[in-house]
């Protein structure tokens, strides 16, 4: 019998459907094919038991056969034997209220028949409406050819039933009606298509798991309910000598009898498994944990590692977090000094500050007042508290150094850097605070980078094109008179206003007696306590007023932590108490100035500097604010051309 297909131009984009049978089942899917031109390739084939186990099997091989749709005891057959998804066609109330109606056409009983049982609803249904029809069931086409002949002789004239029953029944002369109908017949059908592109969704998510899995260094496996392998990766077959890749389906424990997956779905949801396990002569740290479902364990996924590589990670780790606690906010603005009104009123302000906004703040005063004091205290008491606070002095790295530790580097980007990269200041601050201390002493060509990460929010690395999103708050400090190298020319005005949004001043100690006091009174005592002179100490701090009243200290705090310290080595060097005299001996002196050009002399000096200021602001204008084509223009190197801006910035 010749094979029978919708014929449409083959598309392999298109799922493609196999109808099989051998009765008149076949001959309602070609009227009912056409209305899934577009959606998929339905094929149509007369065959049933062996006949349809060889066209399924053909089609598949041949033309790419994904789903089979056939009923009755051929779609029961068929699914214990082909390797494609069946779907069977379904009965509904209204397929068999309309092939009886068809068959009462017929004078005479009417019997319907079902493959292999009766179902519930269908008898339930025919005695609620006492309805005249005999319920029978057959078990085989050999057992549906003896049924219908007994109920031909019984008197019945027509037979509602799959298409065996039909096919018996037209053979003794008896009315034969269908009981798939058209609807019944599209529905499976359009099941059928579901089925496929449900399934293609799933291979292509396979095959998308398994390129990740293969990029994996980690091994990787996974396994159902039962603990048959679902998915593995080559690390795992490289860390275990084992081909898991090739044994997917089967049991893991058939391969490796380690890992007990069941033991793993046991119990919570927490990991079952951490143990180092040997494969091969290696050493491999397994991970076990269960994958939940609906809040239930449905199979399990181990992770490979080898011992050596996780202890590895767990010394970076350990780095890190000693890195974290290196970088904390020591200092809060409980521990600023302030003896004065003067200071009380700027910690105030810093309260102010941290609480109500996140905006920049410029912190300025002499060298040795407590600037990062003041930027720890205002830190501590902002909602970043618990984030990392990262200083960062722009005066105590050359400019290409400063740029990689601030900006973080890629792989590659210059000579000696670190092959996996590293993040840069900027980026290990994340949701923190960031000190620029002397931030004057910033390079031009960083200031234009220092803005746009101010402007922007997001940094990006040396030698790399995409940018990375940063939350930070920036703090800057400075001695410099910043608003003098802006009219100067050596620090960018925009970045000028960004970063001093706010302003805190802080004096220096000379005008603020009561704090240099007090802080001179607390530093004495710890140098003392640290070398055991606790005992000794009341008479020094007795004298220390009239030793402090004697001097500027234009250091500030810095110059008299020197002093303190030689305080307390004093004190040992006399195995007793130092006199007014020793503790003002102790004191720095000013170095004497240095002779300067008088006269016309100095006027000429004056003038040419002045000049060569000019020259090299117009000539770093015309590079566009690049330092090494402007000092390769005027003939210098770069660190000269700094020094020069930094020199006649500080004039």
């Amino acid at each position: 019998m010749p094979n029978l297909f919708h014929a449409v131009p083959p598309r392999h984009d298109l799922p493609c459907v196999l109808v099989v049978s051998a009765y008149e089942l076949a001959d309602v899917a070609l009227l009912v094919a056409p209305q899934f031109q577009g959606r998929a390739q339905i094929r149509i084939e007369r065959g049933n038991l062996d006949r349809g186990v060889d066209l399924v099997k053909k089609a598949v091989a041949q033309d790419g056969v994904e789903v089979v749709v056939s009923a009755g005891s051929n779609a029961s057959y068929l699914r214990s034997r082909i390797d494609v998804p069946l779907v069977a066609v379904r009965v509904g109330g209204f397929d068999i209220m309309a092939a009886l109606a068809t068959a009462r056409a017929a004078q005479g009983d009417i019997a319907l028949v079902f493959f292999r049982e009766i179902p519930d609803d269908v008898a339930r249904f025919l005695r609620h409406y006492d309805l005249p029809v005999q319920l029978h069931a057959y078990e085989s086409e050999a057992h549906a050819h003896a049924l219908v002949e007994q109920l031909a002789a019984s008197g019945v004239t027509a037979i509602v039933g799959p298409g065996v029953a039909v096919r018996a029944a037209h053979q003794r002369g008896l009315r034969g009606v269908l009981l798939y109908s058209r609807d019944s017949i599209a529905a499976a059908i359009d099941d059928a298509i579901q089925l496929v592109i449900a399934r293609r969704a799933e291979r292509s998510e396979r095959e998308r798991l398994a390129a990740v899995l293969r990029h994996l260094d980690s091994g990787v496996v996974a396994t159902d309910a039962q603990g048959h392998i679902l998915a593995a990766n080559p690390a795992a077959d490289a860390l275990t000598g084992v081909a898991l890749t090739s044994a997917v389906g089967q049991p893991l424990q058939q391969w490796l009898p380690a890992l007990d997956a069941h033991a793993v779905q046991g119990a919570d949801d927490a990991p079952r498994m951490a143990r180092v396990q040997e494969w091969a002569q290696r050493k491999v740290l397994v991970h076990g944990q269960p994958i939940m479902e609906g809040g239930r364990p449905n199979g399990a996924v181990f992770t490979l590692e080898r011992s050596s590589s996780v202890e590895q990670a767990f010394r970076k780790l350990r780095a890190h977090e000693r890195e974290r606690e290196r970088r904390p906010a020591r200092y809060t603005l409980a521990h600023v000094v302030q003896a004065s009104a003067q200071m009380q009123a700027v910690v105030r302000r810093c309260e102010t500050v941290a609480a109500l906004t996140e905006a920049p703040v410029l912190i300025t005063g002499a060298t040795g007042v407590g600037k990062e004091l003041i930027a720890q205290g205002i830190h501590s008491a902002s909602r970043r508290r618990s984030q990392r606070f990262v200083a960062v002095n722009c005066g105590a790295l050359t400019e290409s150094l400063l740029e990689s530790e601030l900006f973080g580097y890629e792989d590659g980007a210059f000579t000696g850097a670190r092959r996996e990269g590293k993040a840069g200041l900027f980026e290990a601050a994340h949701r923190g605070t960031v000190f620029l201390d002397e931030i004057g002493e910033l390079p031009f060509a960083l200031q234009t980078r220092l803005l746009r990460v101010l402007q922007e929010r997001e940094v990006t690395r040396v030698g790399a094109n995409a940018p990375v999103a940063i939350d930070i708050r920036i703090l800057a400090a400075t001695h410099r008179d910043l608003a003098a190298m802006v009219r100067a020319g050596s620090f960018r005005e925009d970045l000028y206003f960004r970063i001093a949004v706010l302003r805190i001043d802080l004096a220096p100690l000379a005008e603020r007696p009561a704090d240099l006091l007090l802080l001179a009174d607390m530093m004495v005592q710890t140098a003392m306590r640290e070398i055991g002179l606790a005992q000794s100490m009341a008479p020094v701090l007795r004298l220390l007023p009239a030793v402090v009243a004697r001097h500027r200290w234009p250091g500030n705090a810095r110059e008299l932590h020197n002093f303190a310290q030689r305080v307390a080595v004093r004190c040992v060097e006399l195995a007793g108490t130092p006199d007014l005299a020793d503790l003002i001996a102790l004191i720095d002196l000013p170095a004497p100035p240095q002779a300067t050009p008088q006269g016309a002399d100095a006027s000429l000096v004056a003038e040419r500097a002045h000049h060569e200021l000019r020259h090299i602001q117009q000539v770093l204008t015309d590079c566009d604010g690049d330092h090494n084509a402007a000092a390769k223009a005027l003939g210098i190197s770069r660190t000269t051309l700094w020094r020069k801006l930094k020199d006649r910035a500080s004039a």
